[in-house]
């Protein structure tokens, strides 16, 4: 027998000598290094680099977006939210199982690799492999395995968490205060350039931009709509309001193209600040309110019997030479006041005549027209609408006193973010300013003139039809009733006629080619709120990839210093691996290692703790566990 495993009883005491066995000098070998990464030490320090690459880049990206969204598809949260929370956590649970075994696989590499050259003892040995097998080390007297045992049991445990919280999306709810600026209509230095002739082309001829007034008629349509209840929309501007605009301008958090409606300008600048959410993320729907300035009017109207006599004075005289009762040809029709006319596009148009070719009709039959004279007053405007012919004289002549009036507007914005729609509710407050004679007035007066000018047609007036086919289904209106209807419409055209001439002068390279001067705005202020489903990271996050990210590096460092520091290791033998409980008992036996151990349990931890071996190859036996050393006991 080798001396080195022979026993000797020399009394009670027992004495373990171990051979002196040179550590292995730790030097890089490169190309031998390397040509050890091609086989199992490869893989594994491969495999830790992809996912800490996955787990890093995709954090990265998230942090650097700041809001990642999945989009609901239109279907219920019920039905996307469970799902995809558990796709992702079985894929989570997936990736650090992965990592864990990878961290086993190395360490145990490591371990065979300084077991076919210097050794180890057989105490490091069991500590390594529990180690490599996420057991807890619960022995006092070995505080630095046991340590060590406790730091990788947890941090292979909390890798399932860590993933975890990093893929699965969760459901966020984001608030931020919001601000803006926007055309102050009370400004003095408005007024100034008002009078100067500056905002000639926003206050009198905007409104006659095919784009644009095809939206006077709809808005007055979606005002009366709204205010009886009736489901309805407006689109102004791209944006898609519900009832009436308020007189708002729709504010952004991004420049919008404004070419299309105001040719020869360029862009509305952005008016809110950028929240901290922002981002382009896809899918994410936010909703936000503000208090902004609007612009409405306050209007009534009533029935009276006017002529060349009263106050204001009334004329229709139909045309002689077009006057055919036989309804072959259409009559041009002229109605007219002495009253004083506000301002409009020039003097040889005064807005207090308006004419029109149609067919009068004789009461029974569905021709006629409605038309519409303004009058300019101190405290407020008259508006005279005449209605004739079987389809309108149920308007008959009616005069509307109408008094514009800056006011102010909470607007709710919802932006939907599958849809690309920003969809807007306005609530106007009644604690408004007259505003008689200045820009905006004056621009609503020309928008309502010219509403009534264009919708008429030799048959059918387009406001008349729209009024008429609302009252018919309010159960037995009355004069009320038709008056009702006429202001909720001119109020809804009034206030669409503040949002665009605040549109035409917000636009750039258009009235102010540098933009709307700051002396001209007002403070707008709001709250955003934002719920979405997906991923939200900041740099305190990054501790959701700390058990992961030290598992991988601990890895990979293993792997890397067993391979330096036996760079040369090239012994035969075949395979060896000590998770194997048959490849260990096979190799215990084969270097002759049950001869280490007897006596009682404590006897044999004890000598366990002495027991420094090695992997060699032993002949007729294949890889054997063999010690080194000299164990003396009783």
């Amino acid at each position: 027998m080798d001396p080195a495993h022979s026993k000797t009883d020399v009394g009670s005491e027992t004495n373990v000598e171990e051979k002196a066995i040179p550590a292995a000098p730790v030097r890089l070998l490169p190309l031998r290094v390397l040509s050890k990464l091609w086989g199992p030490a490869g893989l594994v320090i491969a495999g830790q680099l992809i996912l800490q690459t996955l787990a890093w880049t995709f954090f990265g990206v998230v942090w650097a977006r700041g809001i990642v969204a999945i989009p609901s598809m239109g279907l219920p949260k019920a039905i996307w939210f469970k799902p995809l929370s558990f796709l992702f956590t079985n894929i989570s649970s997936v990736l650090a199982t992965i990592s864990t075994f990878l961290f086993s696989w190395g360490v145990r590499q490591a371990i065979v690799q300084h077991l076919r050259t210097e050794g180890m003892s057989f105490e490091t040995f069991l500590a390594g492999m529990s180690i490599s097998s996420q057991q807890l080390i619960k022995d006092l007297k070995r505080r630095k395995w046991t340590a060590l045992s406790i730091i990788v049991y947890v941090a292979c445990f909390e890798q399932t968490s860590g993933w975890n919280t990093l893929l699965t999306p969760q459901q966020f709810v984001f608030d931020d205060d919001i601000w803006g600026r926007d055309i102050d209509l009370s400004s003095s230095l408005l007024q100034s350039q008002f009078s100067s002739g500056t905002l000639d082309s926003c206050v009198y001829t905007s409104s006659l931009r095919v784009s644009l007034a095809v939206g006077q008629t709809q808005s007055g349509f979606s005002a009366l709509n709204g205010d009886l209840l009736f489901p309805t929309s407006n689109t102004v501007l791209d944006n898609d309001f519900n009832t009436s605009t308020g007189g708002i301008f729709p504010m952004a958090f991004s420049e919008v193209d404004s070419s299309s409606w105001f040719p020869e300008t360029t862009v509305f600048p952005a008016s809110l600040s950028q929240p901290a959410a922002a981002s382009s993320a896809r899918g994410l729907s936010w909703k936000w309110s503000m208090h902004q300035q609007g612009f409405t009017a306050d209007v009534d109207c009533q029935f009276q019997d006017l002529n060349a006599a009263t106050t204001p004075s009334l004329f229709i005289n139909p045309d002689p030479r077009t006057t055919n009762l036989s309804q072959t040809v259409p009559t041009q029709f002229s109605i007219s006041s002495n009253c004083a006319a506000p301002p409009g596009i020039s003097t040889s148009l005064p807005l207090n005549s308006s004419s029109a070719y149609a067919f009068a009709g004789n009461g029974t039959n569905g021709d006629g027209y409605l038309l519409m004279i303004a009058c300019n007053g101190a405290d407020s405007y008259q508006l005279i609408f005449v209605g004739r012919g079987g389809l309108y004289s149920y308007l008959d002549t009616t005069v509307c006193t109408l008094t514009p009036t800056v006011t102010h507007v909470q607007a709710d914005y919802s932006w939907d973010g599958l849809a690309q729609l920003t969809t807007i509710d306005t609530t106007t407050f009644s604690n408004g300013k007259p505003d008689i004679g200045g820009p905006a007035a004056n621009s609503a007066l020309q928008t309502i003139y010219n509403m009534m000018m264009f919708s008429q047609t030799i048959s059918t007036n387009v406001v008349g039809d729209q009024i008429k086919s609302i009252l018919e289904n309010v159960q037995d209106f009355q004069a009320d009733s038709i008056h009702y209807a006429l202001e909720e419409y001119l109020r809804g055209v009034a206030e669409y006629s503040g949002s665009i001439f605040r549109a035409c002068l917000s636009a750039q390279n258009g009235t102010f080619p540098n933009g709307v001067p700051s002396q001209m705005t007002i403070l707008s202020t709001g709250k955003l709120h934002t719920e979405f489903f997906g991923w939200q990271f900041t740099a305190s996050s990054s501790w959701i990839l700390l058990p992961g990210t030290f598992v991988g590096l601990a890895t990979i460092y293993i792997v890397l210093r067993a391979l330096a520091m036996h760079p040369g290791n090239d012994r035969d033998g075949g395979e060896f691996k000590p998770d194997d409980p048959l490849d260990l008992v096979a190799a215990s036996a084969a270097g002759g290692l049950p001869g280490v151990f007897s006596g009682s349990k404590k006897d044999r931890e004890e000598a366990a703790k002495r027991v420094h071996m090695v992997l060699e190859h032993a002949p007729g036996y294949g890889l054997g566990l063999k010690h080194r050393g000299r164990i003396s006991s009783v």
